[in-house]
């Protein structure tokens, strides 16, 4: 009994010790994010609501206007009315005096609806204590968060952070509502919460980014039909959702701006089918080669949590080839938008959020062939029962040993680009405090009524984690047409030294 009682304070501890990294993880980064300021596309998509913001400094009024905003970009340009509608709100509103909402709004809800969902996932649905859902759910964050691909357009670019990382992070608490409806909340108030935060989200995901947009359409029916399976009492309203999104869905996908956008670019040449095939090899590669050492590290450090786990509940974890195989196929179909339309697998904010699927597809997998295997061999299951308390003494020795291994393997692998290490060097070395300074200058003459042709010199420092993009020496580029426009100049050039 003491035995056990040392294992249980082991993981009290781990606990803890991973609430600190998670914060020691973020605080650097959400530091950073005040030295960040629009670029590119961000001064174009703010124009509109900023004007409404300016003469009424009423939010409501600036998410009313934005409306008939969506509503023309949906017809010009592109399906995703409800992503265009919120960003452009929302920029509008913090683009000039509270740039760094964007960062609050993309890392800071990022982090939140992950916790969430693997939380709900991990207590609800598999029986797990809170402190060993926590360790896990703030281990597959802090991953997520280090090595995100390119962090400048996943939590600091306005405009890419929220329309993608935002939408992400939508999609991720729709899946958590729908998981906690299922358990059938007894209380009336409850359920028409549940649903009301479930249509809510159900209409901004799926009038939201492409990526997104198709993962959660296999996600949702599977779902759907699990409660059907199950004669579920919810499941009436689990098919209105369901059917919410497919109307969603198809004002998105069908939108006439959609084919516009794509007769004025290269579009690839290629069937549904092929790009169906070429999603699952580009899904198969992706799969094999970031499966690095770091994530071998933290599977193993998660594999006695996992077996507590699964012995919590008499589940028998079914057919994990098949579950490996559907859950592959889901990640595998957000590599299908731009592989049909573009034929490559995408852009920086794209890439962020293949990495972040990755994570849950992986460890996902790793608890369901755990379970699996402790239910297939009785006599495995046997031993560890019995074994449990004696090596309980080794649970915390082996978490320190293997979070300095991982750690070390992480910087291995990440180097400077790992997102809080990147964010530390540039607040140490006054880079992005410059960059920020450098950035006033300029404003302060673009404000300048006086002066209508405006000539800047390049920026000193270009902060990893904040530079997205800059006006070039092309007077006729598209960033330098829209800074003028937008400030009322002539022409905006960027001169060399």
């Amino acid at each position: 009994m003491k035995k056990l009682e040392i294992r249980e304070l082991h993981i009290k501890i781990i606990f803890v010790g991973m609430v600190l990294v998670l914060i020691a993880v973020l605080i650097p980064l959400f530091a950073i994010g005040h030295y960040n300021f629009e670029s590119v596309d961000d001064v174009g998509y703010a124009n509109s609501a900023e004007i409404v913001w300016e003469e009424t400094h009423s939010a409501l009024k600036v998410f009313a206007r934005q409306l008939s905003y969506a509503k023309e970009y949906w017809s010009s340009w592109q399906g995703t009315f409800a992503a265009e509608w919120f960003v452009t709100s929302m920029m509008g509103i913090f683009i000039k005096d509270a740039y760094y909402v964007g960062t609050y709004l993309s890392l800071g809800g990022f982090v939140l609806s992950e916790l969430f969902l693997f939380m709900v996932i991990l207590r609800k649905v598999l029986g797990s204590d809170t402190f060993r859902a926590g360790i896990i759910s703030i281990g597959v964050v802090c991953m997520q968060v280090l090595l995100v691909p390119v962090p400048a357009e996943a939590f600091y670019w306005f405009c890419g952070a929220v329309l993608y990382t935002v939408v992400h992070n939508e999609a991720a608490v729709l899946i958590a509502l729908l998981i906690l409806l299922y358990q059938n909340p007894r209380k009336l108030w409850k359920r028409i919460l549940l649903f009301s935060g479930i249509a809510l989200l159900t209409i901004l995901v799926s009038g939201g980014t492409y990526v997104t947009l198709i993962a959660m359409l296999l996600i949702y029916f599977f779902t759907t039909v699990w409660y059907w399976y199950r004669k579920n009492s919810n499941r009436w309203l689990a098919t209105v959702g369901m059917v919410l999104y497919l109307v969603g869905f198809l004002l998105n996908v069908l939108a006439p701006g959609n084919q516009r956008r794509l007769s004025t670019t290269d579009a690839a040449d290629i069937s549904a089918i092929k790009a169906i095939l070429l999603s699952l090899k580009e899904a198969a590669f992706y799969v094999a080669g970031n499966t690095i050492f770091p994530c071998v590290i933290l599977a193993l450090l998660f594999l006695p949590l996992f077996v507590h786990i699964v012995k919590q509940k008499k589940y028998k974890y079914p057919f994990p080839a098949l579950v490996t195989l559907i859950s592959f196929g889901v990640f595998a179909a957000q590599f299908t938008p731009t592989i049909y339309t573009l034929g490559i697998t995408g852009a920086g904010r794209i890439q962020n959020l293949y990495r972040w699927t990755f994570y849950i597809w992986l460890y996902g997998n790793e608890l369901y062939w755990t379970g699996w295997f402790l239910r297939r061999f009785d006599w495995l299951k046997k031993e560890t029962n019995e074994n449990d308390a004696d090596k309980s003494s080794y649970l915390l020795p082996g978490w320190i040993a293997g979070g300095l291994l991982l750690c070390f393997t992480l910087y291995v692998w990440g180097g400077d680009t790992l997102t809080t290490l990147s964010a530390v060097d540039s607040l140490r070395r006054g880079e992005a405090q410059t960059y920020y300074a450098e950035y006033q200058e300029r404003l302060s003459v673009l404000e300048d009524d006086s002066v209508k042709d405006v000539r800047f010199k390049p920026y000193t420092y270009y902060p990893y984690l904040l530079y997205f993009g800059d006006i070039t020496d092309d007077p006729e580029d598209w960033v330098n047409y829209t800074v003028a426009s937008y400030y009322g100049k002539d022409s905006v050039v960027l001169v060399e030294e």
